[in-house]
């Protein structure tokens, strides 16, 4: 019988960061893998292999850490924001909005979502 591995999911960098500032914030709370597997209602293992970088968390997870630190998502994500001239907003919601063009219905309506349940989760 062959033995089972779990390969590393090639991980982006936005991945990477928010696996390491989950586990910051979780040794931060004084929290074990254990006990926030149980707050997330899943498996103690599957935890460590999203924390460890193995699997990707979903944004219903990132929410939901967000929830039990009391932080907004931003601080998972770990966004960088300065004060933007107009000009810079005005290339930026361009840029948006050449991407929403090319969107399908069902990625309209995931888009949609997220602005409405996401991102109110970030301190502006």
């Amino acid at each position: 019988m062959k033995k089972k591995t779990t390969k590393e999911l090639p991980s982006t960098d936005i991945s990477r960061v928010i696996s390491a500032n989950i586990k910051k914030y979780r040794l931060m709370n004084h929290l074990t893998q254990e006990k926030m597997a149980e707050l997330l209602y899943i498996d103690t293992q599957y935890y460590a292999q999203l924390e460890r970088g193995l699997r990707n968390f979903t944004i219903d997870k990132i929410v939901a850490i967000c929830y039990i630190f009391h932080i907004g998502i931003d601080k998972i994500i770990e966004i960088e924001t300065s004060s933007p001239d107009k000009k810079e907003t005005e290339q930026l919601q361009k840029k948006i909005h050449r991407k929403l063009d090319s969107l399908s219905y069902t990625q309209l309506v995931l888009t949609d979502r997220f602005i409405s349940e996401v991102l109110p989760c970030v301190n502006q």
